[in-house]
């Protein structure tokens, strides 16, 4: 063999032995799949929301996939993307517990070792503006549905969107359900504020205050606690000590399972508690206070007594109860909603380019008809928010949550005072 030949050969020999020994390198996917991110707390004290969020979001995959064809949504009878030759979609899932810089890093992660062309999901508010941030540098879009502090689409992002409720949404239907209960003649004017001294947290409270300000009611006590707190004593005792004529909280599951067994040990109930979901909202909530939660309200974004007359979101809560034993609620729903519209807006931009796709989800325009939520649909104004996004009021009554305002669609009566003793 000539002295170059030779040579050559060495070198190719020596580059397989170098690519077999080394990992290999990131394989961007073929034309016959679409990689999406999603992120949520998958470990940690917010685990079990994940686990649910994550449910949801596969949920919304198979039916773009063509697994379950009887689903009347927009994508679900064809088998992938039409827009794109029926390609299929693959949820490329990222841990996001920890430090809130650790969503930032997953988006990082996601695009630049699975090329996905847009991120779905998020859920602690702080978490996902570091993942909103970084996703804006990236310039790949983030279509979020869990997180609901509403400066999170007040920051004048291009590539964030938000298909969910924000709390000056929530905000105002507790506040109209709180003048509703003032004009009938239940005192409501002494407001007292748990809150996460978080971005949540913080967020939240201010709008309460806002709120609160342009009605008749005073905030008595505002007290902030640590996302990591789980002994409310002093919280609890406060509280109890300014007798206020509702209770207002954001806190996560920790802080929320702290401060009903706190109350229950000092054999205290407020005449209301009302949370801008957080914890209250988690299934561990119920699942590990049994008796003491009942009479606690939350804001909700969707409702299992509103899907029984929707015969698509029956469809959707039916098929997921099936498929993963356990009903589906608003955590699952919001996940399954943002995924979905993240996939309409990929088939109608006929492109995996990221800027098709943001571009795509400047002008969606979904019906509600075409959606599992008790939704005007969805659609984005300047700010990335959608405007047709609505929220509930739910009480836990024997044991779940039922829809319980606004009072023209309600399931179950109102109980005021939560103990059952009123009307």
């Amino acid at each position: 063999m000539p002295r170059r030949a030779r040579g050559t050969a060495v070198l190719f020999c020596t580059a397989l032995l170098a690519s077999a020994c080394s990992p290999q390198a990131p394989v961007p996917p073929s034309d016959a799949t679409v990689n999406i991110g999603f992120l949520a707390p998958l470990t940690g004290p917010a685990a079990s929301v994940g686990a649910e969020t994550k449910r949801g979001a596969e949920l919304a995959v198979e039916i773009v996939n063509g697994r379950h064809r009887s689903i009347p949504l927009p994508l679900g009878p064809q088998a992938g993307l039409p827009g794109l030759g029926n390609a299929r979609i693959k949820l490329v899932a990222a841990d996001t517990a920890g430090p809130v810089s650790r969503g930032a890093a997953q988006v990082a992660r996601l695009v630049n070792t699975h090329h996905v062309v847009a991120v779905a999901g998020g859920y602690e508010s702080a978490v996902t503006e570091a993942a909103g941030a970084r996703s804006e540098q990236l310039k790949v879009p983030f279509v979020n549905g869990g997180s609901s502090a509403a400066s999170l689409t007040e920051r004048g992002l291009g590539w964030f969107f938000r298909t969910g409720p924000s709390d000056l949404s929530y905000g105002r239907v507790i506040f109209s359900l709180l003048k509703e209960r003032q004009s009938s003649g239940t005192p409501v004017k002494r407001i007292a504020v748990l809150h996460t001294d978080d971005q949540y947290g913080n967020d939240g409270s201010a709008m309460i205050k806002r709120y609160a300000s342009h009605s008749d009611g005073k905030v008595v006590t505002d007290m902030k606690i640590s996302p990591r707190a789980t002994d409310l004593s002093s919280q609890a005792q406060k509280v109890s000590a300014v007798a206020p004529d509702v209770v207002l909280t954001l806190l996560y599951t920790p802080q929320a399972l702290a401060l009903s067994t706190t109350f229950d040990r000092l054999a205290y109930r407020p005449p209301a508690l009302i949370a801008f979901g957080g914890g209250h909202a988690d299934p561990a909530f119920l699942q590990k206070n049994g008796d003491v939660a009942a009479g606690v309200c939350s804001r909700f974004a969707w409702s299992s007594d509103l899907a029984r007359h929707n015969p698509t979101a029956r469809a959707v809560a039916d098929l997921y109860t099936r498929t993963y034993d356990t009903p589906m609620n608003d955590d699952a729903a919001r996940a399954f909603t943002a995924v979905m519209t993240l996939a309409q807006a990929i088939n109608d931009a006929r492109s995996r380019r990221p800027a098709d796709i943001r571009s795509a989800l400047v002008n969606i325009d979904v019906p509600g008809r075409d959606t599992i939520m008790p939704w005007d649909g969805v659609k984005f104004d300047d700010n990335h928010q959608n405007i047709g996004a609505r929220g509930v009021v739910e009480q836990i009554q024997r044991g779940r949550y039922r829809l319980v305002y606004p009072f023209d669609v309600a399931h179950a009566r109102l109980q005021w005072p939560m103990d059952g003793s009123g009307g």
